[in-house]
């Protein structure tokens, strides 16, 4: 065994000799030791080792557990070598890790003492670590070699603890700092500290040397290679033995920790400077920690000590102070046996005692080593031992002779105990003893096989048990079934799945059934109504069972009334019903098996069986109950047998209603149901009640489930309320006219259900009208309450259709919304600018893509992906999916992308469209902002952000009618391109109908039925499932130089209507590198029910086989110059005059460009609205209080006084001018007060309501000479007329009260006045507040504005025209982009991608409609009618078709759309002086948008530049510019406290030349030319030129 873990650290001082600074400064040895003493003398006075603390001039004395003398000659007698060190410290500690426990060894001492050298060694002088590693796999290999059942394994790991930070110095891939964390059992450890494994002393020396290199070590005055860290190094040594008695396998871990701390150190010696002094400072942190948990283990110590008064309760240890003490938790005071080594130096007197001190603290502190093995291994070799003790006591001994006529009981036995104690105990007593530790002892040496064999035992056993009682236990489930050989009840019940699953067993004797709530005893314990406290009883006697039923107890058998007092033998099968609910079959399985096997035996014997053989031969007087046994079989004995049984004997029915088959009956019980519960639904008072459902209310039996609430769902064949109806004593005729009458009644109501549908739509459409209402008076209320009274609004009264109507609209609406050309053509030239420059930025940037219109066809073609491609799978999902284009009213405009880079089509809704234009564009304004690009990807903005492998290149479009018809058809289908409107090959489609299922309804259930439903020949009636073939194969005309691979696909939504969730079908993709287009094929059954959805869609619709390819560049190429072509092919040049006839070869020049003030297109403008309050001074004059704004992201809040009268100075900027000619402010409003506290929390307020401000009349309007538009005005503001306590009371600091502003300014271009919306942050202060200190503006960043700037962003839209005259107006590919020169010829597409469209779907569904017709001729040809039977109404008959075909409905001409202006013979409109049409119908329509602040770095260049005010005067003026991308900010001065303008640099164009510098006069001038202005500007240099140029235009070349 080994030696006891508990014990204090043993401590160890050595003393190293003099070094060579020391010898040169001529110190004196200070230390003398005398055995395991150690003397500290005091230095001379006045020498250089002379200090303070030396004053004492006296001796110190210290005593330790070993005193290593190594300051002397090493032939000196008393020299401590490395190997005396070793022998006395390291081989104890390897005795206490080969006996399990935990070992550590530590260094202590300032900076070049030694401990390095004590624990490491240098040169050939190895320390304790190399040695003790060198002795270890010594030691193993000589415990292996003498043991063969003795294995070791060895782990070592090296961490350095630096700056408090810990780092794994054996793996280099480990270089941040681990994390300590600490463990219940496993105490402190360092996370994701690498452990390896080593098998010699080499390669854990290896390992030793690549950590020690790794080590941070720097000079000091010290010490030259001063160790700046604490190292650690770590042992975990593994000893698995195997016990061969026991078979089983021990195993002992014990870690053996070597550390060597950094040295503790004075700054003023070591002469640490800089970094070297940070690490000092750390070092000495760790190690002050190490004193004071040192200090704490030692006083805790001395607490515990008998005699001693104890301390505090719990003395707190600081071990998480630092890591190096965290982790040396074990060592210090814990599970480890620890040896501290206190290296000194000779000569340093002050480092040297405060070490000695150090050491002397911790010889105090106690450890609780234990055995680190497994606590089910130490108990097996404690029982080991005790065992041997026991048997050897037993048997006896030479101390102990007893007479063998003595009994054991009277035999004495004294032995020792395992903890040393004396007892004495009887033989018998030892010999109980002996035994039940051998039982122990076998438990514990079980294999776990025999512990399954013996768990498998035992739960075969307790099965056994269970299967008695008729219980199963398989695969964690517990079942019931019926016992082998005991008599029982199982119960039957309305529901299949309940039945049989309640067993009660009769055992020998009596069985009482009672109630579950009474005092009496019984075995059967039942609830419900008609259960008596003792109901009945069963009598099993030999086998033999009876029942017994008690007086007023209500008990059927066999569907009989049983009477009391009289016993009924029980067969097996016999149906019992107990009150009103509880059902059972009786089973005799004993008495069956003899009856069988009789049966078998007698047969076999060819014998007749006689009922007396069958009965057993038995003469009972108990014969048998007077209810009949039943024929049926036990398997088909079930609830319904018994209750119905039950009805019948109760209500004495015709015996012809039982030879009714069950499913005829059974049928007719669920038309009856049906039919009730419509006509309960229905609530018809004056229909007369049948006789029928007379007989339902007057039943009054025992057994029936009176007043359940009948379901009006399907009824099932196990119902009981139906044979009650049924069985009224009223009907004695046939039931043959009965069932018909009510199949004609059920299939009047089930023709009628259409009218349900009619009634719960017009009720939702009801309720939807309702809830307008509610919805326009809650507004009505609140613009009450914010005092808005507009004697304008419109009443809303609700509108209410029928089912009818509401049919009828959605019908009419759907197809207006299919004819959407006029819609989409204003689309397609509104957009056409947003189309050009998306490819004039791609072709800048070499993208290889373009993009143009294309249309996206409804239905399942919206946004059509391939089911192959390896993202089809995520088309769900909105990033890859379009979910814009795939929700559109369809048609709708879409764009296609040519993907050049990756060869791939696809389409983008017009909004994802604008969303990458607008990431286009970032990549162009900031590509001179690095810190900006870094986070736009220069790719994606272009392309697909995975785009798909396979594109849609076309489809084949089939008609649906045959299908609705149940024709199967073949069809050689035209492939129709989607992008060109013209036909690109050929497939032939081949659909046959394999199986047509009627419904129910339709499939003539009932053969006594005499009304036949069937459906005529050639339709399909509702719900009917039908399944088909579909083949496509025979693809021709696809060519392999357009594409590589193709592959066929269909959708389940193309034959079924719209579907929730997709189901898309694809055919394997074929290479057409390596095949042919023969092998293309798409075969599949599909099998669908046809509900009435269903077949509308059907017989009107059409589904489309769609055609995946993967595109060549030459296709993507051809696409290309095709959509070029068919715009010139509609813009010919213009025909010459008849008055000046041209030669025919004479070359026609281009079309004159048409003046862009033709055209009506949407118009951004930019304004920048100043927004002042102004308060009333002592002087009577309004002045504008400060506004405090924190950052460039903040608007800024205003400082208001209480009780001050204000006014709102409300000024407006814009660069367009005349552009945008605004003509007065027409409202201002203000109100919607909140509360934004310090939190950033906003908080709603009660004064909502916004109030008009009256405004002055003096309204400033202004055009200046250099293009822009100033329009300014005065509102008075009483903020009492809001009521707010927020604007009444002091705000607190750092709060803000916000409100709305609001305000309209007229345009004489637009319908409405134009709306602007901010929100203002004010603050409200006491009447005599001071002003903002300019001292906190001037050391902080917070700004003292008089005003504030909001930039808004007024986008002018025309709107919808509605005359095909005037629709050229719209089109916007006439406007000029910068860059457009490089697109040369091109042209966005026009209207012609419209009239492609439609031409396409005109052409296709043609082509359909032509092959389904042919088909249903085919099948059906026309019978010949005879013209004698149609002479007497041939004339009216001709009449009609006539007046039919005079008739015209919608459009009496064709709309037809153009590009260009048609010359009609109506007057011209006049044009002004101007050239805009003058035209007073046309306004334009406004939206507003502020435009979010930008952050505080945005600031790309700022500086002085020079302005052009006024051309005509030739004003320049000094300007403070500054660029924050997209917008250039004009201040008066470099402070940037009063901004002036704001110029957008939307299509901005910098020009600067001599020639323009000469004609402007100024020197380093250039022109900044915008969307909405032209500015000339002179810079003061040319290097600010060329810097103002480059950043205002990164794109611009370099001149």
């Amino acid at each position: 065994m080994a030696d006891a873990g508990d014990g204090n650290i043993k401590v160890v001082v050595r003393c190293r000799p003099l070094n060579s600074r020391e010898l040169a400064r001529g110190a004196k040895p200070l230390i003398r030791m005398q055995g395991n003493q150690t003397f500290l003398d005091p230095p001379e006075i006045g020498s250089v080792q002379d200090s303070k603390r030396a004053t004492e001039r006296k001796t110190i004395a210290f005593s330790f557990d070993k005193s290593y003398w190594s300051a002397g000659p090493r032939d000196e007698p008393g020299y401590a070598s490395q190997e005396t060190l070793y022998n006395d410290v390291g081989k104890e500690l390897l005795d206490h890790s080969f006996n399990g426990f935990n070992a550590c060894i530590f260094a202590y001492g300032q900076t070049g003492s030694g401990k390095s050298y004590s624990m490491m060694g240098y040169g050939a002088d190895k320390g304790i670590t190399p040695l003790t590693c060198n002795e270890l796999f010594t030691r193993v290999e000589d415990k292996k070699a003498a043991d063969a059942n003795l294995n070791f394994t060895v782990e070592v790991s090296y961490i350095e603890i630096y700056n408090e930070k810990v780092r794994d110095l054996l793996n280099p891939k480990n270089t941040g700092n681990l994390r300590v964390r600490e463990h219940p059992s496993l105490g402190p450890y360092v996370e994701d500290l690498s452990k390896l494994v080593v098998n010699s002393y080499d390669e854990m020396m290896t390992l030793m040397d690549e950590g020690n290199k790794a080590r941070t070590v720097a000079a000091t005055n010290m010490n030259e290679t001063s160790s700046r860290s604490h190292a650690v190094f770590t042992l975990l040594l593994t000893m698995k033995r195997h016990d061969v008695d026991s078979n089983m396998d021990t195993e002992k871990v014990s870690r053996i920790s070597l550390v060597d701390l950094a040295g503790s150190e004075r700054a003023k010696s070591t002469g640490a400077t800089g970094q070297q002094l940070k690490e000092g400072a750390n070092i000495n942190k760790s190690l002050t920690t190490l004193g004071k948990v040192i200090s704490a283990l030692a006083m805790a110590s001395d607490t515990k000590k008998p005699g001693k008064k104890g301390g505090k309760a719990e003395d707190f240890v600081p071990y998480r102070d630092s890591v190096l003490t965290w982790l040396l938790k074990d060592s210090l005071g814990g599970n480890s046996k620890t040896a501290m080594i206190a290296a000194i130096a000779p000569a340093d007197y002050e480092e040297t005692l405060s070490t000695l001190r150090y050491a002397d603290q911790a010889k105090k502190i106690k450890n609780k080593a234990v055995v680190n093995e497994d606590p089910n291994a130490k108990l097996v070799r404690e029982l080991k031992e005790e065992l041997e003790m026991l048997r050897a006591r037993v048997t006896g001994s030479s101390e102990d002779v007893f007479d063998p006529k003595v009994p054991p009981e009277k035999q004495k036995v004294t032995y020792q105990t395992r903890d040393g104690k004396i007892k004495t105990v009887t033989k018998a007593e030892l010999q109980e003893q002996m035994e039940s530790s051998e039982k122990l002892m076998q438990t514990l040496n079980e294999t776990w096989e025999e512990k399954m064999e013996r768990t498998q035992e035992v739960h075969k056993e307790r099965e056994k048990a269970l299967e008695e009682l008729g219980i199963t236990v398989e695969k964690n489930l517990v079942g019931v079934h019926t016992p082998k050989r005991m008599p029982h009840l199982v119960n039957l019940n309305e529901d299949p799945l309940m039945s049989e699953c309640l067993i009660y067993q009769i055992k020998p004797g009596k069985t009482m059934v009672g109630r579950q709530d009474s005092v009496k005893p019984a075995a059967i314990r039942l609830s419900g109504d008609n259960i008596l406290e003792e109901h009945c009883y069963f009598e099993n006697l030999d086998g033999k069972v009876v029942i017994h039923c008690m007086p007023d107890s209500v008990t059927f058998l066999n569907g009989k009334q049983i009477a009391p007092g009289q016993p009924y033998k029980l067969r097996s099968g016999f149906r019992i019903i107990l009150g009103e609910n509880h059902v059972f079959r009786f089973n005799d399985p004993e008495a069956v098996r003899k009856q069988r096997d009789r049966a078998t035996a007698k047969s076999n014997l060819h014998l007749s069986v006689t009922a007396a053989d069958l009965d057993g031969g038995e003469g009972s007087p108990q014969t048998r109950p007077d209810s009949p046994t039943s024929s049926a079989d036990a398997a088909e004995v079930d609830w319904t047998f018994a209750k119905r049984e039950a009805a019948f004997a109760r209500l004495g029915l015709d015996p012809t209603l039982d030879n009714l088959p069950d499913d005829d009956l059974n049928k007719l019980f669920e038309k009856i149901a049906k039919v009730k519960t419509m006509r309960d639904h229905n609530m018809k008072p004056s229909r007369p009640e049948s006789s029928m459902s007379m007989t339902f209310s007057q039943a009054d039996d025992v057994w029936s489930e009176a007043g359940r609430p009948f379901s009006s769902d399907v009824t099932d064949d196990t119902s009981v309320d139906v044979p009650q109806s049924v069985g009224s004593p009223e009907l004695d005729g046939s039931l043959v006219n009965v069932q018909n009458q009510l199949e004609n009644r059920l299939q009047a109501i089930t023709e009628s259900s259409t009218e349900a549908e009619d009634l719960k739509v017009e009720k939702e459409h009801m309720e939807h009208q309702l809830r307008l209402v509610k919805t326009q008076m809650r507004r009505l209320i609140e613009a009450r309450a914010r005092g808005e009274t507009d004697p304008g609004a419109v009443e809303f009264e609700p509108v209410i259709y029928s089912a009818k109507q509401l049919r009828l609209i959605r019908k009419v609406l759907d197809r207006w919304r299919a004819h959407r050309a006029f819609s989409m053509a204003e689309v397609v030239l509104s957009n056409a600018v947003m189309v050009k420059e998306a490819n004039i930025i791609s072709k800048e940037l070499g993208k290889d893509v373009s993009y143009n219109f294309t249309i996206s066809a409804g239905g399942s073609l919206a946004a059509p992906v391939s089911a192959v491609d390896t993202i089809a799978g995520l088309d769900e999902f909105g990033d890859v999916a379009d979910p814009v284009l795939a929700s559109s009213t369809q048609p709708s405009v879409a764009v296609k992308v040519l993907d050049k880079r990756h060869n791939a089509i696809y389409t983008w809704s017009l909004d994802r469209m604008q969303q990458q234009l607008g990431r286009m564009r970032n990549l162009t304004t900031y590509i001179d902002r690095p810190s900006y690009t870094q986070h736009f990807s220069s790719d994606e903005p272009f392309y697909d952000t995975t785009p798909s492998q396979y594109s849609f290149v076309g489809n084949a479009l089939i008609s649906l009618a045959p299908l609705s018809r149940r024709l199967s058809s073949t069809s050689t289908v035209p492939i129709f391109c989607r992008y060109t409107a013209e036909a690109i090959g050929s497939c032939r489609v081949d659909i046959k109908v394999v199986n047509v299922q009627l419904s129910a309804k339709h499939a003539n259930g009932s053969a006594t039925s005499t009304r036949s439903s069937s459906p005529i020949p050639g339709t399909v009636p509702p719900g009917t499932k039908i399944g088909f073939y579909l083949t496509v194969d025979s693809v021709k005309g696809l060519s392999s130089h357009d594409f590589s691979a193709v592959h066929l696909q269909v959708r389940l939504s193309s034959f079924v209507g719209l579907l929730e969730s997709e189901e898309v079908f694809a055919s394997p993709a074929v290479d057409l590198d390596a095949s042919t287009l023969s092998e293309v094929r798409f075969r599949r059954i599909f099998s669908i029910v046809a509900t009435s959805k269903v077949l509308a869609h059907m017989k009107e619709g059409y589904a489309p086989i769609e055609v995946f390819a993967t595109v060549r560049p030459m296709y993507l190429e051809r696409l290309e110059r095709w959509d070029e072509m068919r715009e010139q092919k509609l813009r010919p040049p213009p025909a010459p005059s008849r008055s000046s006839p041209v030669s025919e070869n004479a070359p026609t020049l281009p079309p004159m460009r048409r003046s862009e003030t033709d055209f009506v297109v949407t118009q951004n403008h930019d304004v920048v609205a100043w927004l002042q309050i102004c308060e009333l001074a002592p002087d009577g004059q309004y002045t504008p209080v400060p506004v405090l704004c924190q950052s460039s992201l903040d608007p800024g809040c205003f400082s208001l006084h209480q009780g001050l009268q204000r006014r709102i100075n409300l000024a407006l900027s814009s660069n367009s001018g005349q552009q945008l000619p605004w003509i007065e402010f027409t409202k201002i409003r203000i109100g919607n007060v909140r509360l934004l506290d310090n939190n950033g929390r906003v908080h709603e307020s009660t004064s909502k309501a916004m109030v008009t401000l009256p405004l002055m009349k003096d309204q400033v309007l202004e055009f200046k000479p250099d293009g822009t538009g100033h329009l300014a005005a005065e509102a008075l503001w009483d903020t009492s007329i809001h009521d707010s306590l927020l604007l009444n009371r002091v705000t607190s600091v750092s709060q803000r009260v916000i409100l709305q502003l609001n305000w309209a300014v007229a345009v004489d271009t637009c319908a409405d006045p134009v709306q602007f919306n901010m929100d203002v942050g004010v603050a409200i202060q006491t009447r005599d507040a001071r002003p903002p200190s300019r001292l906190m503006a001037f050391l902080g960043q917070t700004k003292i504005l008089s005003k504030s700037s909001s930039l808004f962003q007024v986008k002018l839209s025309p709107p919808l025209t509605r005359s095909p005259r005037d629709l050229w107006r719209l089109d916007t590919s006439e406007k000029y982009v910068r860059g457009e020169e490089a697109l040369g010829t091109w042209k966005p597409r026009g209207l012609s991608v419209v009239q492609d469209y439609e031409r396409l779907v005109s052409t296709e569904r043609r082509a359909a409609d032509v092959q389904a017709i042919r088909v249903v001729l085919t099948t059906n040809p026309p019978s010949p009618v005879n013209p004698d039977t149609l002479a007497w109404k041939a004339d009216d008959l001709l009449k009609k078709s006539v007046a039919l075909w005079q008739k015209q409905f919608g459009h009496r001409g064709e709309i037809i759309l153009s590009q260009d202006p048609t010359e009609s013979d109506e007057p011209k409109p006049s044009k002004t002086k101007g050239g805009i049409i003058a035209d007073e119908g046309l306004k334009l329509i406004s939206e507003t948008k502020l435009i979010p602040r930008s952050d505080a770095n945005g600031s790309t260049k700022k500086g002085h530049l020079m302005i052009l005010t006024d051309a005509s005067q030739n004003i320049w003026e000094k300007r403070w510019f500054v660029l924050k991308r997209p917008y250039l900010h004009i201040y008066s001065h470099s402070n940037e406290l009063e901004e002036v303008g704001v110029v957008s640099l939307e299509g901005v164009n910098v020009e600067s030349d001599p020639h323009k510098e000469m004609l402007l006069g100024k020197p380093f001038s250039f022109t900044l030319f915008t969307s909405s202005n032209s500015h000339a500007l002179a810079a003061p240099n040319f290097k600010e030129l060329q810097s103002w140029s480059t950043k205002l235009d990164p794109t611009r070349l370099p001149s």
